[in-house]
């Protein structure tokens, strides 16, 4: 018998990332800029979820991040890392999610879509939010982030901030799914 805990939650799935002026979002190795304040604000939005994300990710950070689970998404049969919940496909990694959030015996209900650019191609569409940090930049190169119709999507801006001598100017956002609601 399922329990009713498991029966009724409905989950969300919720985009975090932070993207150049054109929709880059990294070099394949780690973060492009660093931002005062912004891991932070990922840390707050994120806080007891788990984090969907790929291999490349997963080493761009290096470790599991505290008080979240990390749900590393990779084609490798055989790669494991202390504090890695292995997925093999995104229909696992969303199993594996809801499984650790119902384990956690909390009321959480978001499933954060963490990166690098195949795993944002593969959860958007199941997005009901995408949290963003927008970057004045636009780097040459890079990891992009999918090209979607922004126009199916409410932006709510919640500051801006000015550059800085060794950052650039950035903003955070917060952009909803205009047509319904999306559960997972």
């Amino acid at each position: 018998m399922k329990t009713s805990y498991e029966d009724t939650r409905k989950y969300q799935m919720i985009c975090v990332v932070a993207m150049a002026n054109n929709r880059v979002i990294g070099d394949g190795d780690g973060l492009v800029w660093h931002l005062p304040g912004d891991l932070p604000r990922v840390k707050s939005i994120t806080m007891g979820c788990p984090l969907i994300m790929g291999r490349r990710t997963w080493s761009s950070i290096g470790r599991a991040l505290p008080g979240r689970a990390s749900i590393v998404l990779t084609r490798d049969s055989n790669w494991k890392e202390n504090g890695a919940i292995v997925a093999h496909n995104f229909s696992d990694a969303i199993t594996q999610s809801k499984r650790w959030l119902v384990q956690q015996q909390t009321k959480e209900n978001r499933l954060i879509l963490f990166g690098g650019g195949e795993i944002y191609s593969l959860g958007i569409n199941f997005c009901q939010e995408i949290e963003l940090t927008k970057v004045d930049v636009s780097p040459g190169k890079g990891v992009k982030f999918p090209n979607i119709n922004w126009n199916d999507w409410d932006e709510i801006k919640i500051k801006d901030f000015a550059p800085g001598s060794d950052y650039p100017g950035f903003s955070y956002r917060r952009y909803k799914y205009k047509k319904n609601t999306r559960y997972v």
